[in-house]
């Protein structure tokens, strides 16, 4: 008869503890000497991890950064139900600790967290997934969850999700057994459930400035100097102001006069920068890259660089004509 009430409960428990949480219930691991017909109570209650970036959620374009993600638990125990009264000194004594043990229904235990980004998303995530340890109720975790992620030099503007994954464990019931109010001793069962949680994350790419040239012109021979004018664009969402371009030539080629001053550049405008580039007479003819920084003022005064640019610079053959007056 007893085994048969014991597993009327567990049916009983098991639907009753589906409804509410199967969003979350992963698994649950039930031990076979475990009787639900013994036991006093059932609780109403689980973990309940939140997620928060520390501090800023903004970034360049570009930028590899690491998130520190702080974990807090929200769980909340939200009752009891007695399954069964007590009916002498020693169920009292058991039915006390049992209440006593299942406050821990709360507590998530063995956290793993992993962090993923949308399959189109310009957010590249570069660590795996974490062992984060245990958080009880009302605590945050010892430290926080550490993840380097890289954004992309061409991601646009704006603001993106990440995908925070927490799985772990939790008591999800216990049963005292054997108690003994006189000696205070008492043997326990607990079984324990899996739990999964899925949060979004948002971080922004910020309006910033951004250039490419889009030509070059002017012509030089080995052994001759001449002024290279430089298109720039402005590909970004920013305006950049006080713009000066600065050139870093390599041999062959070399510059008396490497910063060229743009007073601003609009988003999507274009401006022209003028620098004087000398060819040593040994230079070969063919296409050089000149390493070239934009140096600006953003609009909240702040001095900031762009990644190094390549402008390309041809070097030619000498023709008739810079033989016969030119510098050879």
């Amino acid at each position: 008869m007893r085994k048969m009430i014991a597993l009327v409960c567990l049916l009983l428990f098991m639907v009753s503890g589906v409804a509410g949480a199967y969003d979350t219930l992963k698994a649950y691991s039930v031990p076979i000497s475990f009787d639900l017909g013994e036991n006093y109570y059932k609780v109403d209650g689980s973990p309940d991890i939140s997620a928060t970036i520390i501090g800023s959620n903004e970034f360049h374009r570009g930028q590899t950064v690491t998130l520190n993600i702080d974990l807090m638990n929200n769980g909340k125990l939200l009752g009891f139900e007695n399954d069964r009264t007590p009916d002498n000194a020693d169920e009292i004594f058991g039915a006390q600790t049992e209440m006593k043990l299942e406050s821990a229904v709360v507590d998530a235990t063995g956290i793993v967290a992993s962090l993923s980004a949308g399959p189109e998303s310009p957010i590249e995530i570069r660590s795996v997934s974490q062992k984060i340890g245990s958080i009880r109720s009302g605590q945050n975790a010892v430290s926080p969850a550490r993840f380097d992620i890289k954004i992309d030099k061409k991601a646009k503007a704006g603001e993106y999700n990440l995908y925070l994954n927490l799985s772990y464990d939790y008591q999800k019931n216990v049963q005292v057994m054997d108690p003994d109010a006189t000696a205070q001793t008492y043997n326990v069962n607990r079984w324990y459930g899996m739990m999964v949680q899925n949060q979004t994350l948002k971080i922004v790419v910020k309006d910033q400035a951004d250039f490419e040239i889009i030509n070059t012109t002017g012509t030089l021979y080995p052994g001759g100097e001449e002024i290279i004018i430089l298109e720039i664009r402005n590909t970004g969402e920013e305006e950049a102001k006080n713009v000066k371009v600065m050139v870093d030539p390599s041999d062959p080629l070399s510059t008396t006069d490497n910063v060229a001053f743009v007073s601003g550049m609009a988003p999507g405008s274009t401006a022209v920068a003028k620098v004087k580039i000398k060819a040593d007479s040994e230079a070969v003819a063919k296409v050089y890259g000149i390493d070239t920084v934009i140096r600006y003022e953003t609009p909240e005064g702040d001095i900031e660089y762009s990644d190094a640019l390549q402008a390309p610079v041809e070097v030619k053959e000498p023709g008739l004509f810079q033989r016969l007056f030119g510098w050879i």
